[in-house]
């Protein structure tokens, strides 16, 4: 994960919801959030979320910090689990 983070200019990464919270079921995906050292492009993000998924076995949900609604950020933070955070 370190590596696929440092490869791809990933400053922050952390896993939010069923996941995080260990409520998950055979149909959940993985809800991560994410932010970025470099700007990236659309293209970027989706073939980012088709390599974790190849990694994980699992579908991902790829979230930027830009896109967040501030309605739902203060639950996604109290679920909020950091597996990487650059320097």
């Amino acid at each position: 994960m370190i590596t696929f983070c440092q490869r791809n200019d990933i400053a922050f990464l952390g896993l939010f919801g069923s996941f995080s919270r260990r409520e998950q079921t055979r149909d959940s995906d993985i809800d991560l959030l994410v932010s970025f050292s470099e700007t990236k492009s659309l293209i970027d993000h989706i073939r980012m979320e088709e390599e974790l998924e190849d990694l994980l076995g699992i579908k991902v949900d790829l979230v930027t910090e830009k896109s967040l609604s501030p309605y739902i950020s203060s639950h996604i933070r109290q679920d909020l689990k950091i597996l990487y955070c650059e320097g």
